[in-house]
């Protein structure tokens, strides 16, 4: 194994012929002879460069490897790293020796060179971390570039009136006169990039759109330049373009430059301070269905209430069951009339308790009022501490006269302006917008016409395009209109380019990132003043101080009110059948309950217990009710009284003793006295208490 030629399974080989036979890259040797420029503006090397034996060839040939030019005398490691071309089939099929393509040499130039450093007992490592910035210059293989300007726009891309000197905003007949060179943002922006491509792209050429394409596009002198791409008229065209469906029909795309953002352009909103604005404030901070289930609750909570506190059905009740055998006395009827001044009466009580966050405190109210009022308690605390804690931040709020959001503009059903070239983009991303695209208008110029002509109300403006177009801005400034911050669409910008191109010029924007060459870079250049504040940030980003309180916020306390509200309907169910049965009832209109008995009530027969547990629950409500009853039918509802009081000893109660003889002595004592000086008319009932007896014993 011999080292200078490489190892015996991966032998370096001979290249010279093919060197020599690539006659578009001569180049002149210092001695005179012919030599082979391997890259576009870089060192001439023999033929002999590479060949056959492991030498330092990038040291020898190479002028970055050169000691005297390098920065401080220090070259890069690749230099003293030896290599040699080797027979790619050989190494392959008999070693394991690292073997790579040249990169001298694109693929489509069918020229096929490999090198090894591992066969010179080397490595490729160092060769490799500067390959890229060495051998890029091969992306496009050093061509001139045809390239046209769609318009003018400034100052992005415009020409000067050769004899002022001054900036033609507008194209006329200096337009399609080439002699007359390009300026702006965008033409400087190419220009770095074809510096830095070192003779990749030779020259970049610049000139107009044909006159013809703008026929076939008149809504957008953009998308006129892209058809000549079609067409093969030109290679490139450059400024502002947005990538759209309907241009990627026609050319490939370069790199995204910037992303363009499509801004809401409204007259500038007033601020409004009537009082129909200032009403609108307190009413703000909930949302319109929360003030709804609000009013919604008061009512229900009215209505239950006027419910749980009607005793009517359990009046009827007990005195169909103490009337015994007057069967023909007619059934009474509710007033519906008196319920519904009730109802009213509920509803107000209720609003105010709510307005006050606070609720009555009623002891004689039954359980079920009782729960439905805790739970309406509860979702006081919450919706009245919310309103009020959001209240202040609405009150102070300055409202504007008109629509600043694409939402609101939507929602209003307002008619937009927007650019015919974003048609497509605009109706998927504002399926409801109603948009006015007019596909004879030029760009955004003729968007201003369309809305001074009153066929739209607001515009959507691409802002790269017009941020800097000082002539534009003052336009918007003469009308009075503003950018808000309420975002249409996001579009990316980028340069249509034929697809052969496409990579190869990407590669040099990329590069050109890495360098610092950026759109922004030359916009820099350009700084721009207007003589009016064009912006009005006030769109779509709102703050939470100014969020409304909705119903889904409430969902907690509606929920526990709503449970409470079930709980104590199904408690009232169950207080009426308990009433109609004549069973006692835990949940009857009072909360005073008998918590002692007496020990010897457990011997009497059932029918006594019951009447006696009947007798002293309602005992409070039936004086209650007789006097509420008497204007009606006062006589007969006291005749009823008596005759239960005196009809129902000898045939339902079963005395077992002097002491509840006595007992039963009192109750009906009691009861008399009730109604003793109760009179309708001259009629005029009295009733002498039976005498007893009471014995005291010596303790006492």
């Amino acid at each position: 194994m011999t080292m200078a030629i490489g190892r015996k399974e991966c032998p370096c080989t001979n290249v010279t012929g093919t060197f020599a036979s690539l006659s578009d890259r001569h180049c002149d040797l210092p001695s005179g002879e012919n030599g082979i420029r391997l890259t576009l503006g870089g060192s001439c090397v023999p033929f002999s460069y590479g060949s056959s034996q492991c030498l330092l060839h990038d040291l020898l040939y190479d002028p970055r490897c050169n000691v005297d030019d390098a920065d401080e005398g220090i070259i890069e490691a690749y230099c003293v790293r030896p290599f040699c071309y080797v027979d790619v089939a050989t190494c392959k099929r008999e070693s394991y020796e690292r073997v790579y393509r040249s990169s001298y040499f694109p693929f489509e130039s069918e020229v096929d060179i490999f090198y090894s450093y591992s066969t010179c007992n080397s490595s490729a490592d160092d060769w490799l971390a500067v390959e890229e910035d060495i051998v890029g210059s091969r992306a496009l293989g050093g061509i001139s570039i045809d390239a046209n300007v769609p318009y003018y726009v400034l100052p992005m891309m415009y020409k000067r009136d050769p004899s002022s000197g001054e900036i033609i905003s507008a194209p006329d007949s200096e337009y399609y006169d080439d002699n007359i060179p390009y300026e702006g943002v965008y033409i400087n922006y190419v220009k770095m990039i074809e510096e830095i491509s070192k003779g990749d792209i030779q020259n970049i050429t610049l000139t107009h759109r044909s006159k013809v394409s703008s026929r076939v596009h008149p809504g957008s002198s953009f998308t006129a330049a892209v058809q000549d791409i079609k067409d093969g008229l030109v290679d490139l065209s450059i400024g502002p373009f947005w990538i759209t469906g309907q241009r990627l029909k026609m050319a490939s795309f370069t790199l995204p430059l910037v992303y363009d953002k499509t801004f809401l352009v409204i007259p500038r909103p007033g601020t409004n301070d009537t009082y129909n604005d200032q009403i609108k404030k307190v009413l703000a901070p909930l949302s319109g269905g929360l003030w709804g289930i609000l009013f919604a609750i008061i009512l229900v909570a009215a209505l239950l209430s006027v419910w749980f506190s009607d005793r009517s059905e359990s009046t009827m009740n007990q005195n169909d069951r103490r009337m015994g055998l007057q069967r023909n006395i007619p059934k009474k009827k509710r007033r519906k009339i008196a319920y519904a001044r009730l109802a009213l009466d509920s509803f107000l009580q209720k609003g105010s308790f709510f307005f006050s966050a606070g609720v009555d405190q009623d002891e004689n109210a039954s359980l079920p009022n009782k729960l439905l009022l805790f739970g309406f308690g509860f979702f006081i605390l919450i919706a009245v501490s919310a309103y009020v804690a959001n209240l202040a931040a609405f009150l102070t709020l300055s409202t504007t006269e008109s629509v600043n959001t694409m939402n609101g503009a939507v929602a209003a059903g307002m008619t937009i302006c927007a650019h015919p070239a974003l048609k497509a983009e605009l109706e998927v991303a504002w399926p409801d917008a109603k948009f006015y695209f007019n596909e004879q208008a030029m760009d955004f110029a003729g968007m201003l016409e369309d809305l001074d002509a009153g066929k739209c109300r607001v515009m959507a403006v691409g802002y790269e395009d017009t941020s800097m177009d000082t002539a534009y801005l003052e336009k918007l400034c003469e009308r009075d209109l503003v950018y808000t911050d309420s975002l249409v669409v996001e579009v990316p910008i980028a340069f249509p380019i034929r697809a052969n191109l496409a990579a190869g010029f990407s590669y040099w924007m990329y590069q050109g990132e890495r360098l610092g060459v950026l759109l922004q870079t030359a916009k820099d250049e350009f700084p721009q003043e207007t003589t009016c504040n064009i912006y009005f940030p006030q769109g779509d980003s709102e703050t939470s101080d100014y969020a409304k309180i909705s119903v889904k916020n409430m969902f907690l306390p509606i929920m526990f009110f709503v449970a409470c509200t079930v709980l104590a309907v199904i408690l009232q169910i169950i207080h009426l059948i308990q009433v109609k049965r004549g069973v006692g009832s835990l949940v009857g209109r009072r909360s005073t309950l008998t918590l002692v008995t007496d020990s010897r009530g457990t011997n009497r027969k059932t029918s006594w217990s019951k009447r006696r547990s009947w007798l002293e629950k309602n005992d409070s409500d039936s004086k209650e009710d007789e006097e509420e009853n008497f204007n009606d039918d006062g006589l007969q509802q006291i005749i009823s009284t008596r005759s239960i009081m005196t009809g129902i000893l000898p045939s339902e109660i079963d005395l077992e003793s002097k002491e509840e003889e006595d007992f039963i002595d009192d109750e009906l004592h009691q009861r008399i006295n009730s109604t003793k000086s109760i009179t309708k008319g001259s009629l005029q009932l009295d009733v002498e208490p039976r005498p007893r007896t009471v014995t005291f014993n010596d303790d006492s």
